[in-house]
This record gives C-alpha cells, structure tokens and sequence, in this order.
C-alpha cells in the first residue's frame, strides 16, 4: 500500500518496489513511483507508533508507505550510464539506480 497524493495533471506511470538507489556513499533499496510530473521515493515510516502496536499483536492495521523525496522530472538534466544509471539534477545532485526500466520510462518522459 502506498500513501501519496497526485497533483493537478499528474498520472502514476508505473510503480518500481525494491529499487536499488546509490548517492555517494548512501545505498539503499527503496520504492520509486514515477508519474508524468514526478518521481516519488517511498518507505514505511520507522517511527509509526502503530507499528508498535503490530508488532505486539495489539492492533492490525495496513501498513502504507509514505513518500520521503520528490523529485520534479523537469529538475532532471541529463540520464547516463556507467555501471549503474546516473541522474544529475539542475542543482549538481546526483544519484544513482540500476533498474532499466526505470531508466527507459524517465527518458521517455523527462522535458
């Protein structure tokens, strides 16, 4: 389940689970949704008091993921490739993935 909320226009073109993201030293596996406007990084929140309660079998909820990080598709300057897929954003940020899916679908959509 995924808790997020699309703006004026925006249309979910597909949802990527367990993606493998690098910046610098930084990795991890996340959920990345892309839409037309978008991307959306999503994980559990670790400091939801009802996990607590899950996890002492006192309440049975559903758990959502909730987005983290946005990045607007036309911040994105350029998409490359080495080992893994590189995006450099308009502010020098860069970061890294391995999924070419999500490779092919950004450069299809990206301004």
């Amino acid at each position: 389940m995924y808790n997020f909320v699309l703006q004026k226009g925006e249309e979910t073109i597909q949802i990527f689970d367990d993606i493998y993201i690098k910046q610098g030293q930084n990795e991890k596996e996340t959920t990345i949704i892309l839409t037309n406007k978008r991307l959306l990084f999503l994980e559990y929140l670790a400091d939801d008091p009802n996990e607590i309660l899950r996890i002492g079998r006192g309440v049975q909820y559903l758990r959502a993921k909730e987005v983290y990080y946005e990045i607007k598709l036309s911040d994105i300057q350029k998409i490359s490739f080495n080992k893994l897929y590189k995006v450099k954003l308009k502010n020098n940020v860069e970061f890294e993935f391995e999924d070419q899916n999500l490779y092919k679908l950004l450069n299809e959509n990206i301004k």
